[in-house]
């Protein structure tokens, strides 16, 4: 689903000069726009001279000054920008564009440009829900909530309640963690007052891979978040409290029991908890986003032996990337995963559908799991503490 096309519309070639970006529809975090700045390039022929495969969407600036402000295909628009930098071809100082009325509600065009990139194909790349989130709340001003309903209402709600610094951050700890946030995960975030609660508790719930039904347990353990690598690094303002002797915590798992069997809210001292299985890695399925745990046996060594026998030897661990296919648990569909082992805990983890080889990039952290017989599911483990359950499938969506 797109901007609808008006009747008999034209597209129009218009000089890259005169467009500028819609200064409160720019709706991502960063535009990154070299690889499709490269596909546009290698698409240059006699039709499409300028390789733009797809027109954009502009409208007349507001000021009255001559020129137009692009909404939809702003990608497009700064990869032919780029490419018209780099290599002062003419073809690419065009933009190509159906030309809207200048009349239109703001937030008209953020539907319209949400819908746009709901088919994340060819040149597009859909936008993530802190993305809408994030463009709803540069257009607050002007949206009145009557007009709203459903799905896109409850995003209005969220982008008013947090502040620019807040969902910039939260997309920090996606990208850190490899997370999508779910409607519903923002929902409840926004009910935490506390800044410090706030942000740790949407580590817990990215770092850990915390389903929506959750949530209470990760903002009852934000502690947990500084056994995340990245944490400290995004957060050094807020520091590690230190864990007396007599400290007191709830039991990650159940409360006491008082009388009649009821659970009560009274503070225990926190007793180990049983581990099943060791250094678990959790892998997202790249076909549905669902939760894959492995296990990696992997002790290799170099020995370099001295030219004198009784000299000393020298040995090392080397680097070594481990491919292995995998059935997905939820979907199942095949894909392949490719690891290596870094240090400690850590490794380097990515997911693909194709066999070809590739470094993988994105850190990971192993986990400790135990089996939770009640519910017959696994559980998370950091630090003594449970952090989340092994669900089924856990699909990285934008919506609730």
């Amino acid at each position: 689903m797109g901007a609808a096309r008006p009747l008999n519309a034209q597209v129009v070639s218009i000089p890259i000069g005169l467009v500028e970006p819609h200064p409160k529809l720019m709706l991502r975090f960063s535009y990154d726009v070299a690889s499709l700045a490269a596909l546009i390039r290698s698409a240059v022929d006699e039709i499409t001279p300028n390789g733009q495969l797809e027109p954009g969407w502009v409208v007349p600036r507001e000021d009255g000054k001559e020129g137009y402000h692009v909404y939809i295909g702003m990608r497009r628009y700064k990869a032919l920008t780029l490419l018209y930098k780099e290599t002062g071809d003419e073809r690419f100082a065009r933009f190509n564009a159906y030309v809207d009325t200048k009349d239109r509600p703001l937030l008209e065009l953020f539907v319209r440009a949400r819908k746009e990139n709901e088919d994340a194909k060819g040149e597009r790349q859909g936008l993530s829900l802190l993305e809408q989130v994030f463009g709803l709340y540069r257009i607050r001003d002007s949206v009145s909530t009557e007009k709203l309903d459903g799905e896109l209402k409850r995003e209005f709600e969220v982008a008013g309640k947090l502040s620019e610094e807040k969902v910039r951050k939260l997309f920090q700890v996606e990208i850190a963690a490899h997370f999508r946030f779910r409607l519903a995960h923002l929902e409840r975030l926004c009910a935490i007052g506390d800044e410090r609660g706030f942000y740790q508790s949407a580590a817990c719930a990215a770092g850990f891979g915390v389903e929506v039904e959750q949530m209470d347990s990760a903002v009852e353990r934000t502690d947990a978040a500084y056994s995340l690598d990245w944490f400290k690094r995004l957060f050094p303002e807020f520091k590690e409290p230190e864990k007396g002797p007599a400290m007191a915590q709830y039991s990650p798992v159940t409360v006491p029991a008082g009388a009649g069997g009821q659970q009560t809210g009274t503070p225990t001292q926190q007793q180990p908890l049983e581990v099943h299985e060791e250094d678990a890695i959790i892998v997202a399925c790249p076909a549905c986003g669902g939760e894959n745990m492995l296990l990696l046996s992997l002790k290799a060594e170099v020995t370099r032996l001295p030219a004198d026998p009784r000299g000393a030897r020298a040995t090392a661990t080397p680097d070594a990337v481990i491919r292995c296919e995998y059935r997905c648990n939820s979907c199942p569909k095949e894909f392949y995963v490719f690891l290596e082992p870094m240090e400690g805990r850590s490794y380097a983890a990515d997911a693909s559908l194709s066999p070809k080889f590739r470094e993988p990039k994105d850190a990971v952290r192993a986990v400790d799991l135990r089996v939770d017989p009640k519910e017959n599911v696994w559980q998370k483990v950091v630090e003594g503490k449970v952090v989340g359950t092994m669900g089924p499938q856990r699909r990285q969506e934008a919506g609730a």
